[in-house]
């Protein structure tokens, strides 16, 4: 830790958003005429368990290094999340108004739009929480996690991660007998959200540990938690993924932590612009799915070609992202809640 950064966690950071861009990207074009690569099937879609874990960490970490308030919290989780995910998914129903062929399944449906900007899953049904801006699924859960630490606010810092984490696994459990059909409740009880208390348990571990590192036993850590996330390739996990790729993510997570020492700033600032990554990816595959691919139906591009001009585009749109508009915004929302404080 150097500076306030954990390079570990930034490193990791940027490679679960590229793991779930490679996925997303493998799963649009495999069945395309201008593609002739392998696709990277399922095994990509691990970096969401990997972001919820690493979110269970930093979350623990901010809750035990300073005191914290119910409000004050998800403030600045908000000032965090929102501005971003706010202005990608008025642009997303932008476009299923004016241009809705760009797009493979949304719609311009204003009640969907209302559940995605409040974070909350959309439909009745088992299957349809799909939100406005399709991944931002995983921001309810991570508001979801938000919202019950905030609860817990007035617990001493150590009794209140264990009393969120119990209440989270408890959630986990009764989803397992239950099986509701109902799709708002199915959601908030559907296992994954298992992955954030494993979060908060590498956190505890780590400190608790952190003097007494063993650089052998954290590399072996690593090549199993690797070596078990690959062995599932091309492989659904269904209902069990906190078990298939939440527990490697946590030992991954936890193995960095203390094998990673070095310090490399270009993958720090890649682990900074992890978030418009994510966001932005989606945008990226459909922009040359819907409209370069078809504009060149002559040009057969080799998958390597493709995967690395779309990876280039989208990390040169999201440092943009991140420098003009997620940075700045977020500043000036801190200036103006702290005015705000100041003033009352």
């Amino acid at each position: 830790m150097a500076q306030g950064v954990l390079y570990p966690v930034q490193y990791l950071r940027s490679v679960a958003a590229l793991a779930v861009f490679y996925f997303h990207l493998s799963e649009t074009f495999k069945n395309h005429s201008s593609s002739d690569g392998v696709p990277i099937e399922q095994i990509g879609a691990a970096g969401v368990d990997l972001f919820f874990v690493i979110s269970g960490f930093i979350m623990a970490m901010i809750v035990w290094n300073r005191p914290v308030t119910f409000s004050g919290f998800l403030k600045d989780r908000l000032i965090r999340i929102v501005p971003l995910y706010w202005l990608l998914t008025f642009i997303v129903f932008a476009i299923a108004v004016f241009a809705p062929t760009l797009l493979s399944s949304t719609k311009a449906d204003p009640l969907q739009l209302l559940h995605s900007l409040f974070f909350v899953p959309y439909g009745m049904s088992e299957n349809s929480a799909v939100p406005t801006l399709v991944v931002g699924w995983t921001l309810n859960y991570e508001m979801f996690f938000y919202c019950i630490i905030a609860v817990f606010a007035g617990f001493a810092k150590d009794r209140w991660l264990i009393v969120s984490s119990t209440f989270i696994c408890g959630l986990a459990f009764a989803g397992f007998f239950i099986q509701p059909g109902n799709g708002y409740i199915a959601f908030y009880l559907d296992p994954i959200i298992l992955e954030f208390p494993m979060g908060v348990l590498v956190f505890h571990f780590w400190r608790m540990t952190s003097n007494q590192q063993n650089k052998l036993i954290s590399a072996a850590l690593f090549v199993t938690s690797v070596i078990a996330i690959a062995l599932l390739f091309n492989k659904d996990p269904g209902q069990y993924r906190f078990i298939y790729w939440g527990i490697p993510a946590t030992l991954l997570l936890y193995a960095s932590l203390n094998f990673f020492t070095f310090k490399n700033e270009g993958l720090r600032k890649l682990g900074d612009w992890s978030y418009s990554i994510y966001l932005l990816h989606v945008f990226m595959i459909m922009g040359f799915h819907k409209v370069l691919v078809p504009a060149l139906p002559q040009i057969t591009i080799p998958w390597p070609l493709l995967v690395a001009t779309i990876t280039a585009a989208l990390i040169t749109a999201s440092i943009v992202s991140y420098y003009l508009f997620e940075r700045p915004v977020a500043q000036w929302l801190k200036r103006r809640r702290f005015a705000i404080r100041q003033s009352t």
